[in-house]
């Protein structure tokens, strides 16, 4: 892993975003914690999923294919 807590999947995610960025193709970090239904995050996986969104990031935990698709924003 990249260091203690993080996620079970870790990306990239492309987006096109904002006026001063038009038609550019940007990377969003992404990170998935992947749990069984009564699985628990860590104090350390919590704090990584946290700094991820903090920082712009996606990241969440994932029950679920579809929670997985909810957390990287897919249609």
């Amino acid at each position: 892993g990249l260091c203690k807590g993080s996620s079970d999947l870790i990306g990239l995610r492309t987006i096109t975003i904002g006026p001063e960025h038009v038609g550019q193709t940007m990377a969003v970090f992404a990170a998935v914690e992947v749990k069984s239904a009564k699985g628990r995050t860590t104090p350390e996986q919590q704090a990584f999923i946290d700094t991820v969104r903090g920082m712009g990031g996606l990241a969440g935990i994932a029950r679920s294919v579809d929670d997985a698709a909810a957390i990287l924003q897919l249609p």
